[in-house]
């Protein structure tokens, strides 16, 4: 199949109010067939898959100087927006662009009777999605491609899918709502996806919405992987979503760090040093173990295979989808819900999820990182409500592009961030402690920690709070005669806070005026069905549900209250343990500088003398 990108066109964003140019240039290739494996994601424990090589062309020389007066531009006519959208026209002058009617609820009625595909619908994000695209529209049907995996047939994977606790408040007050998801099965290492014929006639003919969520979240999967089911998957479901004769919206997930080799990151899209088609004919010609050995040079100056493979994904999408209905949003760190369906659903351990349950459970003392440093974290709730939101939006945007003269646009970008309400990570930390109320079960020490930028400091603290601590628990396993785990899980940990820790010492700077466009365009009946903005997340009371959701729905842990008590005794004690430990610690280090001092003072004079 051949892929024509356009060649040095000046390209706008159809964007009502984007002002953004660039000239992207491109070349054709030709895409033979693809073996495939299983490829990374985006959060925890791995990051590595984005950029084919760091992206530092002429570009960036002039960015670096020019991008500051970009974003005050940018902060200035997403200011000249808000009050024009809020004039006379009102919000529901958009809707009716893309709704279709002048209603005060046009992302309702753009939902409503839809067909919608979801690609990485079991995923965490796609459980969320899905979920509240049955509860809150009312949708059509909802296809959803699904991989035959553990010898389970689709069928019993959605069964089991169903089965998951964020689906308790459907299956006890609209059961009926879970008989409009309809699975279809896929393979993403097939060319084209083996889909069945008649089931890709169907998608071809029905669907109007598509949900791009599927990815590889693990950084450091290998490239391979990370190139097989983040660059070619998106293509795959790319060539799909072209066959479909009824599209509205395209909306294809990426994530906020695809760009993290830069300092300033606009809502547009970056063009890789390596282009998304070469890094595609790499992966064609040279097996996973060559490509392993090209890694570095191929990743650049990206932290992982994730990041780099997600930012050619979106090139490859801002290149093909040129002339549809199709967008790009930007997700933060997603972590477990707010408060819809339920406060504190997760059902994993991604990311700081993983090392925040860790110093909870008394594993980690000493995390390296930036306490003041942005975390650019959001719940699962809020994201998926702006993902909802850019697809209506974007609709409207392109149907808007439709009566512009200009015959090439880029698509339109969303970065889900906000300069306000944005916690750090020494917050994030602190905050957690709200959760204590329902500890964890069989926690090695109580919850501290010390967050240390300097990588020799973390080093040296590290030996003492976690790998002589290991040895020992270790050594008294082994004399017992249960399993030694601790001192590899301990290496994996490590591991685990050196990748997180690219994140943790850095902040980047956003602008977001298409998200707080789409906010300010949202009706206020809609915006309380759809409530996306950050500012209005209260993060104390966020907190107080995040650790006992983890311990509830991730460790299927429901304790009774007799339980919870036992834990709460027994957490005091080792908490009172823990400070006399501090206190007898750190008087025996006066003491001892003390006495340094003493003998420093008696020597001197007689040096003098």
């Amino acid at each position: 199949m051949n892929e024509t990108n356009p060649s040095k066109t000046i390209r706008k964003a159809f964007s009502s109010t984007s002002s953004s140019r660039r000239s992207s240039s491109s070349n054709s290739s030709n895409s033979s067939n693809s073996s495939s494996n299983v490829g990374p994601s985006v959060h925890e424990e791995h990051q590595s898959e984005e950029l084919g090589v760091a992206h530092q062309p002429e570009e960036e020389q002039d960015h670096q100087s020019e991008e500051e007066p970009l974003f005050e531009e940018a902060a200035a006519q997403a200011s000249s927006t808000r009050t024009n959208s809020a004039g006379d026209d009102g919000p529901s002058t958009g809707g009716a662009a893309a709704g279709g009617s002048g209603s005060g609820t046009p992302v309702t009625d753009f939902y409503r009777g839809a067909t919608v595909l979801i690609t990485g619908g079991t995923g965490f994000v796609g459980k969320v999605l899905t979920e509240k695209l049955l509860r809150s529209f009312g949708l059509r049907k909802i296809y959803m491609l699904i991989r035959s995996k553990d010898n389970m047939s689709v069928q019993e994977r959605l069964q089991g899918f169903f089965n998951e606790s964020i689906f308790n408040r459907m299956r006890e007050e609209s059961p009926h709502l879970l008989a409009k998801v309809h699975p279809i099965r896929a393979d993403y290492s097939a060319i084209d996806l083996d889909i069945d014929a008649a089931d890709r006639a169907m998608l071809s003919s029905e669907v109007q919405i598509v949900f791009n969520v599927v990815a590889s979240v693990k950084f450091n999967e290998k490239l391979s992987d990370a190139i097989d089911i983040n660059v070619l998957g998106t293509k795959k479901i790319l060539d799909l979503a072209m066959e479909m004769k009824q599209l509205k919206s395209f909306v294809h997930i990426s994530t906020l760090y695809c760009n993290c080799n830069r300092k300033f990151i606009n809502e547009q899209v970056y063009e890789n040093e390596i282009g998304y088609e070469k890094i595609i004919q790499i992966y064609r010609t040279f097996d996973d173990e060559t490509l392993e050995k090209m890694r570095h040079c191929l990743i650049g100056q990206m932290p992982n295979t994730y990041t780099m493979t997600k930012k050619c994904a979106e090139n490859l999408v801002n290149h093909r989808a040129l002339h549809m209905p199709a967008g790009i949003f930007r997700p933060p760190i997603v972590m477990s819900t707010y408060k819809d369906p339920f406060p504190g659903w997760t059902d994993n351990l991604y990311g700081p999820s993983g090392l925040c349950t860790w110093s909870a459970r008394g594993l980690v003392r000493c995390i390296y990182g930036t306490a003041k440093c942005k975390a650019n974290m959001v719940p699962a709730d809020y994201v998926v409500n702006a993902m909802i939101a850019t697809a209506w939006d974007i609709a409207r945007r392109f149907k808007i592009s439709a009566t512009e003269t200009d015959s090439k646009s880029e698509l339109p970008v969303y970065n889900y961030v906000s300069d306000v309400n944005n916690i750090t990570w020494g917050e994030y930390m602190r905050l957690s402690r709200n959760g204590f109320h329902e500890p964890f079960d069989k926690a090695l020490w109580c919850f501290s920690y010390v967050i240390i930028p300097s990588k020799p400091l973390h080093c040296a603290i590290a030996f003492f709070l976690h790998n002589i601590p290991a040895y020992i628990l270790d050594l008294i396993a082994m004399v017992t005669g249960q399993k030694r785990i601790y001192v590899k899980a301990y290496r994996k940990i490590s591991r685990i806070i050196d990748m997180m820790a690219w994140f943790g010492l850095k902040e980047w700077k956003f602008s977001h005026r298409n998200i707080d466009e789409l906010n300010e365009l949202l009706p206020r009946g809609e915006r309380t069905v759809l409530q996306f903005n950050i500012a209005t997340i209260n993060w104390s009371e966020y907190f107080r549900s995040y650790l006992s959701g983890i311990r509830r729905y991730f460790f299927k842990d429901n304790a009774n209250d007799n339980k919870l008590q036992q834990r709460k005794t027994i957490y005091r004690r080792m908490l009172f343990l823990h400070t006399l430990l501090k206190t007898t610690f750190g008087l025996s280090l006066i003491m001892c500088m003390l006495k340094i001092y003493l003998r420093i003072f008696k020597i001197m004079p007689k040096i003098a003398l």
